[in-house]
């Protein structure tokens, strides 16, 4: 009779779903990461905090390869150094500075998304014998590419331009 109960009251149980239970973990770590528990109401947006936790990821991974160079350190030693020296530095990192890293990033890996295409599409023109017309044929049609490419860079760059003073 208790089995029965039981299976009847899990029907109406009420159970969130697993991307529902995920983006719940995410948006926890990253109220962590933008101190919304030192700050309260006046924390830092999520940008921040998503920063703020990959420089952590990135400072004890540095620390950690440097201290496991060290003979006879332990191991425990090493990842507690370097997990408390993380801690404090993000934490005490300021905003500013953690925007200044996104904004160099976000620009290298814009140029690297841009300059990519241009560069290998150059290289399949100059770097790369033609023997044959169709060879002639897709450098042709690469070389078409790259100035449809550099043709819409510009026209978006003028408006970006425009609306930046």
């Amino acid at each position: 009779m208790f089995v029965f109960m039981f299976l009847m009251a899990i029907s109406f149980v009420q159970a969130a779903s697993l991307i529902e239970t995920l983006g719940n973990v995410v948006e926890k770590v990253l109220d962590v990461g933008s101190l919304t528990f030192l700050l309260g109401s006046n924390a830092e947006n999520r940008l921040v905090g998503f920063m703020r936790i990959a420089i952590a990821i990135v400072i004890f991974s540095l620390i950690y390869m440097g201290l496991s160079m060290i003979p006879n350190m332990s191991r425990n030693i090493t990842i507690t150094v370097a997990i408390l020296l993380a801690i404090i530095s993000a934490v005490f990192m300021p905003k500013n500075l953690l925007l200044l890293f996104g904004g160099t990033y976000s620009t290298i890996f814009a140029f690297i998304i841009i300059g990519a295409p241009i560069a290998a599409s150059l290289w399949l023109v100059i770097g790369t014998p033609t023997p044959s017309r169709p060879v002639a044929v897709i450098k042709f049609f690469c070389v078409l590419f790259l100035i449809y490419l550099i043709n819409e860079i510009a026209h978006w760059a003028q408006k970006i331009g425009s609306i930046i003073p």
